[in-house]
């Protein structure tokens, strides 16, 4: 699908802090750039093979609320597993009496020598500065990480 999105994500300046901006012609597209984002803060996502998968699922009553939990939910995979998430996502939005992703990500056990390090390590999600919005044709999904 083509549509008029800058790119799929960018990164801005923030003191101690990481201002992610993800970009899609879909939500989806949107919260997959938005994870593929997170995970090449800390290392080389496109050096990641899809070896092994997770299901994530996660819910809130809106938006923001969701995009916190699939951060959140991805950084606990990546602290708890070290389980280095690949450009291979396949995932929904749906909005039933709360929003839910349901995602499976793929990807292999972290390796610094085949994945590499950037030299930022992500500690926290948080609400600051958080924004969704539709800009014409495309979706952004704006959210701060704590390094």
């Amino acid at each position: 699908m083509t549509c008029g999105k800058p790119g799929d994500y960018r990164y801005g300046e923030h003191t101690a802090d990481v201002l992610v901006q993800a970009f899609g012609c879909t939500l989806e597209e949107a919260f997959k750039n938005a994870a593929v984002a997170l995970a090449d803060l800390t290392y080389y996502s496109q050096r990641v093979e899809p070896r092994e998968s997770r299901s994530v699922v996660v819910e809130y009553d809106d938006l923001e609320g969701l995009l916190f939990k699939w951060i959140d939910e991805l950084l606990y995979l990546f602290d708890a597993e070290k389980f280095a998430l690949s450009r291979k996502i396949e995932l929904s939005v749906d909005k039933g009496e709360k929003y839910v992703v349901r995602a499976t990500v793929y990807g292999e056990r972290y390796d610094i020598e085949k994945h590499g390090f950037t030299g930022l390590i992500v500690k926290a999600m948080t609400f600051h500065m958080m924004e969704i919005r539709k800009v014409g044709d495309y979706w952004v999904l704006q959210y701060v990480v704590d390094i």
